[in-house]
């Protein structure tokens, strides 16, 4: 696998060869690790201090709703900063795929250029997050703290399957079988294991 990542970012501006299907994997694999880590640690900040409001609110106010209250207004105020960092995570690790995905594209016998198929509905589902984000957070201002899914019924899972959509067709392109030989992209890919 360190051979794969270590590939992957040494080669982060590099559009012509080929990338096996192993090799693209193990990479695209550790990209949504390290996605996973960053947002998860970007996020500790918001649950400690949503559980900070939730104690205090709770040891000053026998009311449940209250507490409920001061913890959805915390939640609600993070939520800009929590979305803006998501995006630039996403895009940040779109970015350092981007290339591999087109070697591994070239590895099955096709263009660079089918690298839109995935990245566009992907764009699009990334574009439309900030005035998702904006209308679930009205109506969760809007329902109060004792009707927590109605922001979830709130939701337009449209933009959301154009999100699967897009993981869809990156798999589909992605996991082709490669061309055996040298093809008009250059030699077969070495095995970086061996």
């Amino acid at each position: 696998m360190l051979h794969a990542i270590k590939h992957g970012l040494r080669n982060l501006v590099t559009l012509t060869g080929r990338d096996g299907r192993k090799q693209f994997w193990l990479y695209a694999v550790f990209l949504l690790l390290l996605r996973w880590a960053v947002s998860t640690v970007a996020t500790v900040p918001l649950m400690a201090s949503t559980m900070n409001t939730a104690f205090t609110a709770a040891r000053n106010s026998t009311d449940p709703a209250a507490t409920a209250t001061a913890v959805q207004a915390n939640i609600t105020a993070a939520l800009p900063q929590i979305m803006l960092l998501g995006i630039v995570i996403s895009l940040v690790t779109a970015a350092m795929l981007l290339s591999s995905l087109v070697r591994r594209l070239h590895d099955s016998g096709l263009s660079g250029w089918f690298a839109l198929l995935p990245g566009v509905p992907y764009l699009i589902s990334l574009a439309a997050a900030p005035r998702e984000v904006a209308h679930t957070m009205a109506v969760m201002q809007q329902q109060g703290p004792g009707h927590p899914g109605a922001a979830l019924h709130a939701t337009n899972w449209s933009i959301a399957a154009i999100g699967w959509l897009a993981l869809a067709l990156l798999v589909a392109v992605a996991a082709r079988p490669s061309t055996p030989g040298t093809n008009r992209y250059g030699p077969e890919p070495v095995d970086l294991d061996a």
